[in-house]
């Protein structure tokens, strides 16, 4: 019976001390840490030609330092994140998994767009068949940096890699006009349209031709108004009055045509069904 109480009072002494052990080890658990690397080209170099395995081995710790963070990383970290990021795709220029992640954690921060693009084009250079790098490119670009034509270039990149994307040709076009190139968006539309097989989707780029076609008619109007009366007028009720057109054209899309502040042609509908539907809807 003694032994027995001893070796109890043994286990239950290991128990405790197991979990002390074990309370001390997570307590002293170091955070995670992106490796620190020197330049990019003296990475190459110490990695004695395995680069390849290098660049992965360099990605999974940016992913999970990344992955251990309890917020969005702080501006040092995505400096550093972008360093390492850099240094993945220098060493393995066709690793996708880099051009992928560097786009998710890079792009939220304005000041980092520029050598996030750097990255992508080098990803653009040797996936040329990755439709995601010049997708990429092109949001970055009119959503963040707001060159709406630098966009609409690579959008159309990404959607000749693959048709299959079937919202890009009107955001493309859209784009176009908002780069005041309303005639390329129309060209653009036209050869979408001669090469898209008939149904919703056609119609639905007929749509916004008809539209564009309209905007490229006021533009004209513009143009003769300035030309007759040497200035340029402050309402498009003017080019009736001033009998450059006998009526305002309608919007296809239900709205109504009007000159923002910087003097372009501009919709109530903003191009989309949802003007029509809430009219419709209101009869």
């Amino acid at each position: 019976m003694k032994r027995l109480s001893v070796f109890f009072l043994i286990l239950a002494l290991c128990v405790l001390s197991f979990i002390r052990v074990d309370r001390l080890r997570k307590a002293r658990t170091l955070p995670a840490k992106l490796m620190l690397l020197p330049s990019k080209e003296m990475t190459r170099v110490i990695s004695f030609g395995n680069e390849l395995l290098l660049a992965q081995l360099i990605f999974y710790n940016s992913m999970f330092f990344a992955g251990s963070l309890d917020r969005p990383p702080a501006m040092i970290d995505q400096r550093e994140l972008y360093h390492t990021l850099d240094a993945v795709t220098y060493l393995d220029p066709y690793n996708m998994d880099g051009y992928y992640f560097a786009q998710g954690v890079l792009s939220w921060n304005r000041s980092l767009i520029g050598p996030l693009d750097t990255i992508l084009r080098r990803g653009m250079a040797h996936r040329t068949w990755d439709w995601y790098l010049p997708f990429f490119y092109g949001f970055n670009q009119f959503y963040f940096l707001k060159n709406s034509k630098e966009g609409a270039i690579y959008l159309k990149k990404a959607y000749l890699l693959n048709p299959e994307n079937t919202y890009l040709p009107t955001l493309i076009a859209r784009l176009h006009y908002q780069a005041n190139e309303t005639e390329v968006a129309i060209a653009f539309l036209e050869e979408i349209i001669r090469t898209t097989p008939g149904g919703a989707l056609q119609e639905w780029m007929k749509g916004r031709l008809e539209a564009f076609r309209i905007v490229s008619f006021l533009e004209a109007a513009l143009v003769r108004y300035q030309e007759r009366y040497k200035s340029r007028p402050q309402s498009l009720e003017e080019l009736v009055d001033g009998k450059i057109l006998r009526a305002i054209p309608q919007d296809p899309y239900g709205g109504e045509f009007y000159l923002d502040e910087k003097g372009r042609i501009g919709t109530t509908s903003k191009f989309t069904d949802v003007h029509k539907k809430s009219k419709g809807s209101g009869q």
